[in-house]
């Protein structure tokens, strides 16, 4: 498995998907990003990174679980959050493609 700050820094767009244990919609998040992780093998990442104390929440300026962010070579492409369906967030990656 790769390590975060490697994922990001790929040339292949990586999404970075930030839980909080708390998050209400951890385990539909986890669900479709496994079926996302499936669909986009080889052509981009998906990472999941649970933040149980909060740390990436000052780091990555996150307001709210779950924070979908998409980078390319270590570059922020965008950002969305809140619950989001299977169909948007492979629109963020097929627009990083």
């Amino acid at each position: 498995m790769k390590t975060f700050d490697k994922a990001i820094k790929e040339s292949v767009p990586t999404l970075v998907v930030f839980l909080h244990h708390g998050c209400q919609d951890a385990v539909e998040v986890k669900y479709i990003t496994d079926n996302i992780k499936t669909k986009y093998q080889g052509k981009a990442n998906v990472v999941r990174a649970d933040d149980p104390y909060g740390k990436l929440k000052v780091s990555y300026r996150l307001e709210e679980y779950p924070t979908y962010v998409l980078f390319k070579e270590g570059q922020e492409l965008m950002r969305e959050s809140g619950r989001k369906t299977e169909t948007q967030l492979s629109e963020m990656i097929d627009r990083a493609l």
